[in-house]
């Protein structure tokens, strides 16, 4: 922790995506002065053509967000030299997400759809692995989508596509019925929420940086699921020119109340069992790749996850 009057040390900080909700914590810990009282100025990257993760390998920000255990697991396999540190969201708040009218009503009816999504391997793997557990049998039809999940349904240019709380809130505005698949209800391993990956380089040198880093963020999300109100005000202060709508910010916090809360242990634990097996899924359906591009036959995480920087 700083002492009273003493100088801040600026810590780069990139962004996963455009501030949203799910940054409320984050920014509660900004506005509350929780990193300056551990001795950091937090500086923010925003988001650019450049991941987080690339920054953070390249030396361009000590640390960062992302999304998933997924983009963690495909750096670190590619060598990317980062750990991750902290995990603020340990359930993953997508869904695969039909429109009711549909009349889908089980993942076994995906076969054969227009699936719109990112043209990842990965996406593809997951849900034709759900497909396949819920007992269909056949293959999405994957598209890359030019326009939001929410706007690529309604208007039925695709048939199924991954959503968020955030995306899911236009259907709350506008009516539209819509059906969400949860892919741990169909075998898949949960592949967490917002995870805090830093440079190995940065925790080597500042480990009690890294330290005041996830303290503050400990505290900062401890305050999302304590006092969201006070966590979204925080949020659209801190962010102002995102625009984020105070409404919104509501209902996505409301709705990932629960992702927050951690089954590991304190907030912020990590399960080095859990990344195992997601990694060893990824490996079953040939998505995980080294160095050299070549698909890996096994990896071993725990070089890759650490709880050490936890607050005691």
């Amino acid at each position: 922790m700083a002492g009273a009057g003493s100088k801040l040390t600026t810590v780069t900080f990139a962004l996963d995506f455009l501030p949203n909700p799910t940054h409320n914590g984050l920014a509660y810990a900004m506005q509350k002065g929780l990193f300056a009282k551990e001795g950091i100025n937090l500086k923010i990257l925003p988001v650019g053509s450049t991941a987080s993760d690339a920054l953070i390998s390249a030396g361009q920000a000590e640390a960062g967000f992302t999304n998933n255990y997924a983009t963690a697991l495909t750096s670190a396999s590619a060598g990317a030299p980062l750990k991750a540190i902290f995990s603020a969201m340990p359930h993953d708040p997508s869904a695969v997400t039909v429109l009711t009218s549909s009349g889908i009503t089980s993942p076994a009816q995906l076969a054969g759809k227009t699936y719109g999504g990112y043209g990842s391997k990965l996406e593809l793997a997951m849900i034709n692995a759900m497909i396949a557990n819920a007992g269909g049998h056949g293959k999405v039809k994957q598209v890359v989508l030019q326009v939001g999940s929410t706007e690529a349904l309604k208007t039925g240019k695709v048939d199924v596509a991954a959503t968020w709380p955030d995306q899911e809130y236009d259907f709350a505005q506008s009516g539209v019925k819509y059906t969400r698949f949860l892919a741990a209800d169909y075998g898949i391993p949960e592949a967490s929420g917002l995870l805090t990956l830093a440079g190995n380089s940065f925790l080597q040198k500042s480990p009690d940086l890294a330290r005041g880093l996830v303290k503050a963020l400990s505290e900062g999300y401890q305050a999302a699921i304590d006092d969201p109100k006070a966590a979204n005000e925080a949020l659209i202060a801190q962010f102002p020119n995102a625009h984020i709508d105070s409404k919104l910010a509501t209902y996505v916090s409301s709705r990932e109340a629960k992702d927050l809360l951690n089954p590991y242990g304190p907030i912020g634990t990590q399960s080095v069992k859990h990344w195992q097996t997601y990694a060893d899924w990824m490996i079953t359906h040939g998505v995980l790749t080294g160095a050299d591009g070549k698909t890996l036959k096994n990896i071993d995480v725990k070089s890759l996850v650490t709880n050490s920087y936890l607050p005691k």
